[in-house]
């Protein structure tokens, strides 16, 4: 027994030694967080959670945690930059295991058979992928002059899109609401899928609307046509000015017309109650003008966001319009750019509110936004009232995508409160926040504080 005891005693103190020198313990100081521990001593975020379940909450001030000498991160960069022999696969943003098996007719486990350095699906930006045996790079079947003098005929009946920077087919698909497969068959003319910047691509499904636009073009001739022979009667009770009569014609709108001629929506209804509830191809309507010498003025306001939940100021007689922009979704950078953002905010769910807060040890709202921004080298305004006047552009609520900065009038009609997208759904935005009552959380516009409140949306990734 006292054999067994002495080898037991001596066996934990081996044990004991050898994990000492497997790891290294770390005090936590102010304003630190796992990530920037992780950094600081070139590991992972995992492998720390690995040993020290416990920094998956808030970090204490002196906590210890418990670092491992040597990570496998170093192995797996390695193993990234594996060179693979034979036939290979450079990984593209989007992709994964299963689309690039699909790709190549083949399986998910035979690829992982080909790439052992492959210790989960998850999978880098550039990567070189082996591919299986027998399995050889797709090549483009060459078309027969027939096929492609069709396909050319074909073309010509489609909307053109012209390539901006940074698009590629899965966003230019995204953006149209079509398969990347049949982007793809439209556009055989380009070469391994490579989009360069200004090449001309055709939108497949879209022959409907080239035709629509044929019959807009050949509309709007007779309309001038008609515009000439317009018949104009005078208005007795003021000789100055002056009324005709205007045929509504096809994808006409009420703003179109007035501002054609030179009148507000306001008195357009006015003059003609029965289009207040919307126009009808054919109808006659009265048009009041104004004469020759008399100057016409159209009054441009910045729209306020008001408190109620349809954000809408009220106007008069007056045409308003928003100062807000127009763009592009976000390129494929962006995009990879904002679900990293994501990723790194959500790092901080459950996190305290803390007033002028920038750390795990509590955070504001512009103050998750500051710290989020800062890893990718992004530096706010270091409020969200700051943010909303300085930060991006602001762009149409429609136009919302991961990423943007999200604004909420918490003080009255001026901004008070910012978040950042996280997910578009149909009619609703999700987005990560600092609440004053619950932290970091992730909340939506569906829910009625904020469907009041909302105010602006401001995109900052280019």
């Amino acid at each position: 027994m006292k054999f067994f005891r002495l080898f037991t005693v001596f066996f934990l103190f081996l044990s004991t030694a050898a994990l000492s020198q497997e790891k290294i313990k770390h005090s936590v100081v102010s304003g630190e967080s796992v990530y920037s521990i992780a950094k600081k001593y070139n590991v992972t975020e995992a492998e720390i959670f690995e040993m020290n379940p416990k920094a998956k909450g808030l970090l204490q001030l002196d906590m210890v945690l418990f670092i491992p000498k040597t990570s496998k991160k170093k192995t797996e960069e390695k193993k990234s930059k594996v060179v693979p022999k034979g036939p290979s696969h450079k990984v593209e943003p989007g992709e994964s295991l299963y689309t690039i098996a699909k790709k190549y007719d083949t399986s998910i486990d035979k690829i992982r058979e080909a790439n052992p350095q492959l210790d989960s699906d998850n999978l880098q930006l550039g990567e070189l992928l082996a591919l299986p045996k027998g399995v050889k790079k797709q090549a483009e079947e060459k078309l027969s002059k027939a096929e492609n003098t069709k396909i050319i005929k074909q073309q010509g009946k489609l909307q053109k899109h012209v390539v901006a920077s940074g698009e590629s087919f899965y966003v230019i698909a995204k953006k149209y609401n079509v398969s990347v497969d049949d982007l793809k068959k439209a556009n055989p003319q380009v070469e391994n899928n490579k989009l360069d910047v200004k090449d001309v691509v055709f939108i497949p499904g879209t022959e409907e609307v080239v035709s629509n636009e044929k019959k807009a073009k050949t509309e709007r001739k007779k309309d001038i046509e008609n515009s000439k022979k317009e018949e104009i009667i005078p208005v007795a009770d003021d000789q100055t000015a002056m009324s005709v009569m205007h045929e509504v014609l096809s994808k006409e709108t009420k703003y179109g017309i007035s501002k054609r001629y030179g009148i507000t929506i306001a008195e357009l209804e006015r003059l003609n109650p029965q289009i207040v509830n919307g126009l009808d191809v054919g109808q006659h309507l009265t048009i009041r003008g104004v004469s020759k010498n008399e100057e016409v003025k159209t009054i441009v306001k910045e729209v306020v966001a008001s408190d109620d939940t349809k954000d809408m100021a009220s106007t008069s007689d007056e045409t308003v319009a928003e100062t807000k922009v127009d763009v592009l979704p976000l390129s494929a950078d962006a995009a990879m750019k904002a679900d990293f953002l994501i990723a790194k905010a959500s790092e901080n769910l459950g996190v305290r509110y803390r007033g002028g807060g920038t750390d795990r040890n509590g955070f504001d709202c512009s103050g998750l936004m500051f710290t989020t921004f800062r890893n990718i080298e992004m530096t706010l305004p270091r409020s969200s009232s700051d943010m909303a006047a300085n930060s991006g552009v602001k762009i149409d609520r429609s136009q919302a995508q991961k990423g943007d900065l999200i604004f909420f009038a918490t003080r009255g009609r001026w901004v008070g409160h910012v978040g950042m997208v996280t997910e578009v759904l149909e009619d609703e935005i999700k987005f990560i926040h600092s609440s004053t009552s619950s932290g970091v959380i992730i909340s939506s516009t569906k829910e009625p504080y904020y469907a009041k409140r909302f105010v602006q949306i401001n995109r900052v990734l280019n």
